[in-house]
């Protein structure tokens, strides 16, 4: 597997993804204000960005249980093709 650095979600960022300029994979790791988290997807349509944010006192197991259920909601990977607008 490659290495793939944190990205800092800033406003220019988040600015370059909802435009589609730049791609972030789903399930890389990313900071923000809320901290550090791993990214699912952002909305073309609107520019939200999506991520699965870490809470303190999270384990390992936790924090990706939590992922997983947010790639199921949020139509992520293998999810994708339930949601049309991808």
């Amino acid at each position: 597997m490659r290495y793939l650095p944190t990205i800092q979600l800033t406003s220019q960022i988040s600015m370059l993804m909802s435009e589609g300029a730049l791609r972030l994979q789903p399930g890389q790791w990313v900071t923000g204000d809320k901290g550090i988290g791993r990214y699912l997807r952002t909305d073309h349509r609107t520019g939200t960005t999506y991520v699965s944010w870490v809470r303190p006192g999270d384990d390992w197991e936790t924090q990706s249980q939590r992922f997983h259920r947010a790639c199921m909601k949020g139509y992520v990977g293998k999810y994708a093709s339930r949601y049309e607008g991808l």
